[in-house]
């Protein structure tokens, strides 16, 4: 509020003051009279310089309130129970129009005060007459009372002045503050009322003083003075301790993490605490300066500087908001806005000392705010993926998790898994930017159409979508191909339309399904859904290849080679024409029964990522070749095939390993076959080819297995001293289907080989189609079980249908068949 608008508020309020008190005195004067018994003026001019000290000793009440209490009632009250009305109001003006003149105050403020006093005084002489008091002057030395009736006419009168001393500031000051008349009336109140509790008992004092000798009524001005002096400077400690006391309780108020808090308190406390019109804090937040204003009552406005006008006029004092003596740049400015005067030493000092608190209190709040800040980004930089925003794969993990371990939720859980097709070759021509463009449009669709359901990137061109909410299987699919569609219109990218093209995997929860097992299951099913170009598919356990037994027995494995705790046995491989066993087959067992028969190529992959390569290479050589001498000494000449990895081919000393087991083993080179698969490639390794050589001039026989389903090329094979080849059991499932197929493989196998051996012969027809196809040989559950040397060497002495050597009956009974030697070909390293 501008000063202006405060006096013109102020003017009708004490120009109605003063009329009153120019009517009181214009009675006051027309009912004069010269006091009885005195010919003279002595007790008017004692008691009007009373008054005058009274007044002129206004003593503050509290830092920055323009309002005082004075011992003016004490004066009024003895001059009450001395002369009467008239010179009661006629004194009270004079005594104050002095002292308030000697203090120095404005003529507008003598004026209020002396009418103010005059209508007090007038009233206090009011209420004590009709008490019945009746100012009794007597003689010179010394006045008469009546004691009771006396001290009932000065309460009353106490009481009366009171009422008009209360009352007709309140507006002035509320409106001068800019504050409420409430505040004001409470305001010192408790304070003021022990003061004229106080001034009763002086007045009391003095009549009684004055009553014995009314000389004595000279020596109330020093009395008054002495009073003052006292009660000035305990009234003044008692200020200093609540200033101080305030003061601690607002900066303790300040101790908050919360920035806008701080402020909030800051404003309300400097205002109550400095009495201020307007506070306003103003200082650098983040990139901005912001300011805030308000009073008491609280925040007024929070904002930009440069976008609101300056705080209402009036006395302004500032002060700095940052370190002292120092080169960092102060971090704002505290701003008061005083109703009057001007801050005292002690009080500037307390307004630096809260706004050092203030400083502090705003740097620590903004440190706080960032630090929570920097780590609420953290946490989501941690949780979400930089290009698109979405969540990422430990976030859907998270939430995965939680969804699965609440069971009313679980099952109305499902997982869509989604990989783009084709994003290569989005990258590829047109570079890595237009595939991001790519990956933020396919994030920002898909949030879109998932709504409440949480969309996460999991790396690549691969997302993901947790799905809650579907009351059956049917319902999520329904849901995810909704979802989907939003992928199929078309984006531009550099000028070139580009249509997208998805194929996703959806996986609903069981009551065992785990964070990882739900991952897996979508993945299963997006990679069938990619392989057969539905789009969309669910997961079918029945098609799940995974195959958990592949994870024991590499858990297994390790210990087992390290102790050799594995078991060697034979397969033996049968003419298929006459059914006598021609060879074996080395099969390893690790000696668990839930582990079952391991095929070659798994078991050597999972060997070769051991680290027991070399060992378990070694010792199957050695049971084998035990097993070939076992035989030979039995009377049958069977050459034994072991696995062998090709990684071992890379091996310089591995021939010279077979030569030392053929020496200590004392069984010739042929003995042994030598059977490649098709774990890592044989093809490409001249090392590996100038190895096959070497045991092939030695005498050793090559054998080529998983034939037809290896992934090896021809012209590897070509390269290649084959002597045998093992067709894929798996090639025998379609004979039935593609006998052209099945013939045509066997076919070159003749040409490649001496020998063509089919696996997996399990039925007679089996045997007999691969018979008329060409196939000399096989092995399968038709010829019995891989069993021990020994077993074999039992179920050879055996025989079948008490014929020595075979295991299966022939096919042509009393035939003899001669086999027509065939031209070989030559290898080259």
């Amino acid at each position: 509020m501008r000063n202006d608008d405060v006096d013109r508020r102020l003017a009708p309020i004490v120009g109605l003051v003063v009329c009153c008190g120019l009517a009181a005195l214009a009675w006051a004067v027309s009912a004069i009279e010269t006091p009885p018994g005195l010919g003279s003026l002595y007790h008017p001019l004692i008691l009007a310089s009373l008054v005058a000290v009274a007044s002129a000793c206004t003593v503050p009440i509290r830092i920055r309130a323009p309002q005082g209490i004075s011992p003016t009632s004490a004066a009024v009250l003895v001059s009450v129970a001395v002369l009467p009305a008239s010179w009661v109001v006629i004194c009270t003006a004079v005594g104050v129009s002095a002292g308030r003149f000697i203090a120095g105050s404005a003529p507008v403020k003598v004026g209020f005060a002396t009418a103010k006093e005059a209508v007090g005084a007038l009233g206090a002489a009011l209420a004590a007459a009709w008490i019945g008091l009746t100012p009794a002057l007597g003689t010179t030395s010394h006045l008469t009372y009546s004691w009771t009736t006396t001290g009932l006419a000065l309460c009353a009168a106490a009481v009366a002045y009171a009422v008009v001393d209360e009352t007709l500031p309140v507006p002035v000051v509320a409106i001068s503050d800019g504050t409420s008349w409430q505040r004001v009336v409470r305001r010192g109140a408790r304070m003021r009322a022990g003061v004229k509790i106080a001034t009763l008992l002086l007045a009391i004092a003095t009549v009684v003083v004055v009553a014995i000798d009314a000389r004595l009524l000279v020596a109330t001005p020093m009395a008054v003075l002495l009073l003052h002096s006292s009660y000035r400077r305990r009234l003044h400690l008692d200020e200093e301790r609540s200033a101080w006391r305030q003061l601690a309780e607002t900066t303790d108020a300040l101790n908050s993490v919360d920035l806008d808090a701080v402020l909030r308190t800051a404003l309300s406390g400097a205002a109550r605490l400095f009495a201020a019109r307007h506070v306003e804090i103003e200082f650098q937040h983040g990139p901005r300066r912001r300011l805030v204003r308000g009073d008491e009552h609280g925040l007024r406005y929070d904002g930009c500087v440069d976008s609101v006008a300056s705080a209402a006029s009036g006395e302004l004092v500032c002060v700095p908001l940052g370190p002292a003596n120092s080169d960092q740049d102060d971090l704002g400015a505290l701003r008061l806005v005083l109703a009057t005067a001007v801050l005292s030493d002690r009080e500037r000092y307390t307004l630096r000392t809260f706004g050092a608190a203030l400083s502090t209190a705003i740097r620590n709040a903004i440190a706080y705010s960032q630090a929570t800040e920097l780590a609420a980004r953290h946490e989501h930089d941690a949780t979400h993926d930089p290009l698109t925003g979405l969540a990422n794969r430990r976030f859907l993990r998270e939430r995965l998790g939680a969804a699965l371990a609440d069971r009313r939720s679980l099952p109305r859980t499902a997982l869509l898994l989604i990989d783009l097709d084709q994003f290569k070759e989005i990258n590829d021509t047109l570079g890595h930017s237009a595939g991001d463009q790519v990956l933020v449009e396919v994030g920002r669709r898909l949030a879109a159409a998932a709504a409440d359901d949480l969309v996460a990137r999991l790396g690549g061109d691969e997302f993901a979508i947790l799905l809650s909410g579907h009351a059956a299987p049917a319902l999520a699919e329904h849901r995810a191909r909704q979802i989907l569609q939003v992928l199929r219109d078309p984006m531009e990218l550099d000028g070139i339309r580009v249509s997208l093209q998805a194929s996703a995997g959806l996986a609903t929860a069981n009551g065992n399904a785990s964070t990882e097992e739900l991952l897996r299951r979508a993945d299963v099913a997006m990679y069938q859904a990619k392989e057969t170009g539905r789009g969309l598919n669910r997961y079918d356990r029945s098609h799940d290849t995974a195959d958990p037994d592949r994870l024991a027995l590499g858990g297994e494995l390790p210990g087992a080679l390290a102790g050799r705790r594995y078991r060697v046995d034979f397969d033996p491989v049968v003419d298929l024409g006459s059914g006598a066993a021609i060879a074996a087959a080395a099969v390893v067992r690790l000696g668990r029964n839930d582990l079952g028969d391991q095929p070659a190529a798994r078991l050597l992959g999972l060997v070769e990522r051991s680290g027991w390569l070399a060992e378990f290479t070694r010792g199957t050589l050695d049971r084998a070749l035990a097993a070939a001498r076992t035989w030979r000494a039995g009377g049958f000449v069977l050459p034994v095939a072991v696995g062998i990895s090709a990684r071992s081919l890379l091996d310089p000393a591995f021939p010279v390993e077979v030569r030392r087991q053929l020496a200590s083993h004392q069984v010739p080179a042929d003995a042994l076959i030598v059977e490649l698969t098709d774990t890592i490639g044989v093809g490409s390794p001249d090392l590996a080819l100038r190895t096959l050589h070497q045991l092939h001039d030695d005498g050793v026989r090559i054998a080529f297995a998983s034939f037809g389903t290896s992934n090896a090329p021809l012209s590897t094979l070509l390269r290649i001293p084959v002597h045998l080849v093992t067709v894929d059991h798996q090639v025998l499932g379609e004979a039935d289907n593609a006998p052209s197929a099945l013939r045509s493989l066997v076919g070159l196998g003749r040409d490649l080989a001496d020998t063509v051996v089919a696996s997996g012969v399990s039925t007679p027809a089996h045997r007999r189609t691969l018979w008329e196809l060409g196939c000399a040989a096989g092995q399968g559950a038709l010829f019995g079980p891989a069993v021990g040397a020994d077993g074999l060497l039992r179920s050879l002495r055996r025989g079948c249908d008490g014929k020595v050597g075979t295991l299966a009956t022939s096919l042509h009974p009393g035939a003899n068949i001669v086999r027509m030697p065939r031209l070989r070909r030559t290898g080259s390293g």
